[in-house]
């Protein structure tokens, strides 16, 4: 007969695959300090382990070897965690959209059981029954400013449970038999009441009751297979008692009685028991609260639980445990361990031949009068203590602290970079510490605590002597970073310090604030009198643009040439700055601005020295939140490359190279979205979505990235996840995909509508031919020699013709792209395409959203200046004609004759025009099929870019 306990039982028949991958998880610092009862001591006289979450991730930690066993599945902040009696068993469960409740087993890390979607909004608490099988959730609460549910989920959340607009939204409760092959509960009921349920507890005694409570209410619950929950939620008045009542904490079950224990933020603890007295509001099978016993004044009392070795174990809000008989009597005390409100408590699993005396009636000071297993202690400062019992007969308070075992990260987490030369990492936090971490050997190197500062980013000098440290109150301070001793501390703008940029030599810092401000410093001697000491000085600010700043870099200068530095806004406006000049008249903009993008927005930019012949490396790199890498040439500012950037999780925001002194395919770029996302993609960058990869490496914002100096390891912050991890780079699996992903034209062939086979692809290919004969007179009666290559001037014909539409702008950067493309190996100019590049310039250069309805109605509100009202069309034709690239009036007749057969202004517009009816009715555009929902996680491949939207409007420029 099968073993109730045999683990095989639970196991799965299939086994994962263990593909390398490109990044993978290596180690994770940071733990979710505020999840209640969220570590879990899984230690016996062999082992040390330990399970606790950080962010999205659960942990087995052994802290004696210090090795991490990382169970990876969740892509949201994991919100409760539950590990069974015999801790052979762990079950994790998140919040948020697409939200999972997954059965791990401990000693091999594999998930055995997943539950998809266990309730609209995820799991907010859980609890495992003492015999295994069940498992007992409480849903999530209905997010009221969650920014990661969307209303569209909100919409299909109900639609999915058969709810109407307008009814109330219910926190449920669900019993799960998880062992069985049922993908959903067993029995569910809905929480009537108002106050969020926070507590959920399994009776270990008897396994069909259920106790529940939230700050203000208690419930108990009777469950059975295919039955509906019974329930009750006892009445309590501060009248009843003649007190005040705190919020409710924790509830608890006392073993062999009817008894029940709920905790309060104000150190009492309601006892509910049966009554034979009858208050004419409660039946006799029901529990009623029948005493409050005041037991730590005005301490709030976070941890109740039983420990089987009959005692009440307590965890409150001054950082002490506390032991009590069941008639919470105090028989122990642990006060000293001074690391914070304790949030969990934990035993370790004691062997069964080994007795704990409980030492209630002898004497006290006998030695061994209270004894329990070791266990460990969480708080909200994110530290994690290991306590003996013997520490109770302690007599010095040093001695009475226990064992730090894990140090989490106690507030959100924006900055982070990694030494130059040596393998050191460097971590701030908003509750002021400052971190540098090995981590080869896992150890804290350094610490230093700014007081009443808040850190918000850091950067290294490229020779590794200094730390830059920028605060939130735009504050900065440039660090030693062998003891990080202060230098010297800056202060010219009272913004925070958003980018930090060293000069390659290390003698120039530029930093960008919140308020647009940008600030050069230098390290010279300070008159310019070599007699006279270096140290580093202000030299210059500036404010260039009118938007915030999103990138900022300085250019690696050929010899004998001078430094520069660039920003990029979201003005859309690239601007550089000569250093040199800066030294005595301020920070001096070299004319005139680069305008990189006229729709888009830019998200960043880097410098870009890579994949360019002699004399082609002065680059900058843009990117923008359309999906697109554009490459700049600094000299004569034209832009050399416009190509596709992942499209996995949201625009890319941070890029950083993985090497030091690598080109061209041995060279890869780390990468980041603003949430989630972290990735590789190989050089050059052309479009190709084989050369790429990505990965969910934070459930919300990535805050930093940064690149060990030997580009072994990738180091990312979540902020308000309290979370940093450290992945280990293989490049070698993207390499290995842009091989198999087919050379040439054929992976971007594959990103075309209808791929190879399409009608699509048979219409670009008829449109070039006709292209080719329309470059050699289409009249002529001579014979055409066709050489498969057309003309640059035929490039935006095409594009018209495949339904793309560019800008002027756009048209230039495309036939510079073209002019350019073999400059630096020929040095001359290039000025016709073959039918190859023509694909690769469409893919690379189309848009990725079609346009719809809902982008002219944007359009329109910025050419009104979002000023409500409709826009007149006199206004409007005025803004055509006037402004941007402008269009004359006899383009626009041309237009509208193409458009609706009338060439008419007055006739086809009205006289005052509305956005939707000129997007419908004149430039025919359909409904977008693609809503904003799905935006963040679309592929380029589905683009709506079809040859059957006749928008000839160039584009206003609505700044």
């Amino acid at each position: 007969m099968e073993s109730e306990n045999d683990p095989s039982k639970f196991m799965p028949n299939s086994t994962s695959s263990s593909e390398p991958q490109a990044l993978t998880l290596h180690w994770t610092l940071g733990i979710n300090k505020d999840v209640v009862a969220g570590v879990h001591n899984l230690s016996d006289a062999e082992t040390s382990d330990m399970f606790y979450a950080a962010a999205h991730t659960g942990v087995i930690f052994d802290y004696n070897t210090g090795v991490q066993r990382l169970l990876q599945g969740h892509v949201n902040p994991i919100s409760a965690t539950g590990v069974s009696k015999d801790k052979k068993w762990i079950v994790t469960a998140d919040t948020g959209p697409d939200s999972m409740m997954v059965v791990w087993e401990r000693e091999s890390g594999t998930p055995v059981k997943t539950f998809f979607n266990p309730h609209p909004y995820g799991v907010h608490a859980l609890d495992i029954a003492p015999k295994l099988q069940y498992l007992v959730t409480l849903a999530a609460p209905t997010p009221t400013s969650d920014p990661l549910a969307s209303a569209s989920q909100v919409e299909q959340s109900r639609a999915e449970k058969g709810q109407k607009e307008g009814e109330q939204d219910y926190q449920t409760i669900s019993v799960w038999d998880w062992p069985s092959d049922n993908d959903g509960p067993i029995c569910t009921a809905a929480v009537g009441t108002q106050d969020v349920q926070t507590c959920v507890l399994f009776n270990a005694w008897d396994t069909h009751e259920i106790a529940t409570n939230g700050k203000r209410r208690v419930f108990f619950w009777t469950w059975d297979v295919e039955q509906p929950f019974q329930f009750y939620s006892p009445a309590l008045a501060p009248r009843d008692f003649k007190q005040r009542i705190g919020d409710y904490t924790q509830t608890i079950f006392l073993p062999d009685s009817t008894q029940a224990a709920t905790g309060t933020i104000d150190g009492d603890v309601v006892i509910w028991d049966l009554s034979l007295i009858v208050d004419g509001l409660s039946r006799p099978d029901e529990r009623r609260a029948v005493k409050i016993i005041k037991l730590c004044p005005d301490i709030s009392l976070n941890v109740l639980q039983v420990h089987e070795k009959a005692r009440v174990v307590i965890g409150t809000g001054d950082g002490a445990v506390r032991f009590y008989d069941y008639q919470f009597r105090v028989q122990a005390w642990f006060e000293d361990l001074l690391a914070g409100a304790v949030k969990s408590i934990s035993f370790e699993r004691a062997n069964e031949d080994e007795e704990f005396e409980q030492g209630i009636s002898t004497g006290v000071g006998v030695e061994d009068d209270f004894k329990c297993p070791n266990f460990l202690v969480s708080t909200a400062s994110a530290l994690v203590v290991m306590v003996e019992s013997k520490l109770f007969y302690e007599l010095s308070p040093e001695n009475r602290r226990g064992r730090l075992v894990l140090q989490g990260l106690d507030s959100p987490v924006h900055g982070l970079c990694c030494h130059p030369q040596l393998p050191l990492v460097a971590v701030c936090g908003y509750s002021g510490f400052l971190h540098m971490w090995n981590y080869n050997t896992r150890s804290l190197h350094l610490v230093k605590i700014f007081e009443k500062l808040v850190p918000h980013i850091l950067q290294f000098s490229p020779d590794g002597k200094l730390l830059a440290v920028g605060f939130t109150n735009g504050h900065c301070k440039l660090l030693k970073s062998t003891d990080l001793s202060e230098v010297v501390s800056f202060r010219d703008s009272r913004d925070c310090v958003t980018h930090i940029a060293f000069s390659s030599d290390s003698n120039h810092l530029a930093l960008a604030h919140a308020d647009r401000s940008l600030c050069l410093y230098r390290y010279a001697h300070r008159p310019n009198d070599k007699n006279f000491p270096m140290e580093w000085m202000y030299s210059a600010k500036h404010k260039s643009h009118w938007r915030p700043i999103v990138g900022l870099c300085f250019a690696v200068p050929e010899p004998g040439k001078q430094q520069r530095l660039f920003s990029v806004g979201e003005d859309r406006r690239l601007v550089e700055y000569s250093v040199k000049s800066s030294e005595f008249g301020g920070l001096q903009v070299v004319q005139p601005d680069t305008v990189v993008e006229q729709e888009a927005r830019p998200t960043g930019c880097m410098w870009y020295p890579y994949c360019g012949g002699k004399g082609d490396n002065q680059k900058v790199l843009t990117m923008n939140d359309e999906y697109k890498f554009k490459i700049w040439n600094t000299v004569n500012r034209s832009c050399r490359k416009t190509a596709l950037a992942p499209t996995y999780g949201g625009p890319i925001t941070r890029m950083t190279p993985v090497y030091a002194e690598a080109d061209g395919e041995e060279q890869f770029m780390l990468y980041a979205t603003h949430e989630k996302v972290l990735g590789l993609v190989q050089l050059p960058l052309d479009g190709n979505p084989n050369k790429c990869m990505g990965l969910i490496a934070h459930p919300g914002q990535i805050a930093a990235i940064s690149v060990d100096y030997q580009g072994q390891y990738a180091f990312t912050c979540g902020g308000s996840d309290l979370t940093v991890n450290q992945w280990k780079i293989d490049p070698q699996p993207v390499a290995n995909a842009s091989v198999m992903g087919g050379a040439g034209i054929e992976p971007f062939v594959k990103l075309l509508d209808g791929g190879e086979d399409g009608a699509f692809f048979c219409d670009m290919k008829d449109y070039f031919y006709y292209s080719q004969i329309r470059s050699q007179d289409e009249n002529t009666t001579k014979a055409r020699v066709l050489d498969g290559m057309i003309l640059v001037e035929e490039i935006p014909h095409l594009m018209c013709a495949l339904g793309y539409f560019p800008t002027q702008l756009e048209i230039t950067n495309m036939t510079n792209e073209v002019k350019y493309s073999k400059f630096a190996e020929t040095s001359e100019y290039v000025d016709r395409i073959g039918f190859d590049d023509l694909v690769k310039l469409y893919v690379n250069h189309r848009p990725v959203f079609a346009v719809g309805p809902e982008q002219i109605k944007q359009a329109f509100d910025a050419l009104k200046r979002h000023e409500p009202g409709p826009l007149s069309r006199e206004a409007f034709l005025n803004l055509l004609t006037s402004h941007g690239e402008k269009t004359s009036l006899e383009e626009l007749e041309q237009c509208f004759e193409a458009l609706v057969g009338d060439s008419s202004i007055n006739r086809v517009l009205d006289e005052e025009v509305d956005a939707l009816d000129f997007a419908h009715n004149v430039l025919g555009l359909a409904e977008a099929e693609l809503d904003e929902s799905q935006e963040a996680t679309v592929h380029a491949e589905g683009s709506e870019w079809a040859g059957n939207t006749t928008m000839a409007f160039s584009t206003v420029a609505a700044q």
